[in-house]
């Protein structure tokens, strides 16, 4: 590309409630901020200072969260992350838009060529300590704002680990590892908000102050649907089913002293189809 061409990229938040456009003269510049609520969320970061900004549409869901260094502007209907402005460290001052919902981009090439800007000292925020019940927590993790939390039964080593190109999960920065109901403890639940999109046979469950997501449901589709299942597949297709609704999913983005650089992360493009956008 020109170095002196300018692109227009379009967003939104997954539901479309906030839309925009962005004018980037040259090529485009990723940053990725260290800070504790930015690496929860996986932001991706377009300094807007040389690059105007439009909204298109703004039905007035987006909220703010205030952490020690980032004002944070997410859709409260979809919770998609959209704008943020840092208040201290090398981005203080500097508006900025979540690359993340615009569309059209891989956030995995994203990644690879992002600047990485570092917050030193910065004070992390700890979710409560673990219950002290049996079987004791591998790991625990919160939002940010320490509202919700869970703790995980079992190391994460013997996990899937997995992350993929979905409309959602490419807005959330989610990355999820999918142990059982009966080795997540989950606290706080009733202090978020769900979003249920399309087939609604998930949900993806957001802090409802600070929006971060720590845990997913999994629903699958309703039962009726298997009465047209051939005799000779039904209890083939039914196990599959109920592994798959026993699922208690989480954001390994959310959980406290993970390498992520330690795990092997299942990484595709799977899911980056049907999404549209209604007028």
């Amino acid at each position: 590309m020109d170095a002196t061409s300018t692109s227009v990229y379009h967003g939104n938040c997954h539901c479309g409630r906030y839309r925009f456009e962005v004018s980037v003269p040259g090529p485009l510049e990723t940053i990725v901020c260290t800070c504790s609520l930015c690496e929860k969320k996986g932001y991706l970061w377009l300094d807007l200072s040389n690059s105007p900004f439009k909204v298109v549409r703004d039905d007035g869901d987006l909220t703010e969260y205030q952490s020690a260094v980032l004002n944070d502007q997410f859709c409260k209907y979809c919770g998609t992350g959209v704008l943020g402005e840092h208040t201290s460290g090398p981005l203080s001052g500097h508006v900025l838009v979540n690359l993340r919902a615009v569309q059209g981009l891989n956030p995995f090439h994203l990644e690879q060529s992002a600047k990485v800007v570092r917050l030193e000292g910065e004070r992390k925020i700890n979710p409560l300590p673990p219950t002290p019940s049996d079987p004791p927590a591998q790991h625990v993790g919160s939002c940010h704002c320490g509202n919700v939390w869970a703790e995980l039964l079992v190391s994460i080593k013997d996990q899937v680990v997995k992350e993929d190109n979905c409309s959602s999960c490419t807005r959330n920065g989610y990355i999820g590892v999918y142990p059982n109901k009966d080795q997540v403890r989950i606290h706080g639940g009733e202090r978020t908000f769900e979003y249920k999109y399309g087939k609604k046979f998930s949900g993806t469950l957001h802090c409802n102050i600070c929006g971060v997501t720590v845990f997913n449901n999994v629903y699958g589709p309703p039962l009726s649907v298997f009465d047209a299942v051939p005799p000779e597949r039904k209890e083939r297709v039914m196990a599959v089913y109920w592994k798959n609704v026993m699922l208690q999913p989480l954001n390994v983005r959310a959980l406290d002293g993970i390498d992520r650089g330690t795990l092997w992360i299942e990484r595709s493009d799977e899911g980056t189809e049907g999404y549209v956008l209604d007028p």
